[in-house]
């Protein structure tokens, strides 16, 4: 079994100057997940894209963390109906 890399949340918000705080608040609201060791908290590099489209979201245009949260429903929502549609589709094929 592969070892799992993960991202100190402090070297990721230095390096990317994204706040803390904000990154605090998205895993109080559930919308990523960390890991605490030793009082730091680790995050899995598989939520970056996540994370740099929700603080666009946030400081380009002033959604705030219940938008945030209700847009990140919809886009799990949404993402889950394409891949039904993707197999009824597929589906639909064997009887043409």
């Amino acid at each position: 079994m592969a070892k799992e890399k993960f991202i100190l949340v402090k070297t990721y918000c230095s390096h990317t100057q994204i706040e803390e705080g904000f990154m605090k608040t998205l895993h109080e609201y559930g919308l990523v997940t960390f890991e605490e060791k030793e009082n730091d908290y680790f995050m899995n590099p598989s939520d970056i894209t996540k994370i740099e489209r929700m603080f666009r979201l946030h400081t380009e245009l002033g959604i705030n963390m219940e938008g945030l949260d209700a847009l990140n429903n919809l886009l799990k929502r949404l993402l889950e109906m394409e891949k039904e549609v993707s197999i009824l589709r597929g589906r639909l094929n064997l009887y043409e």
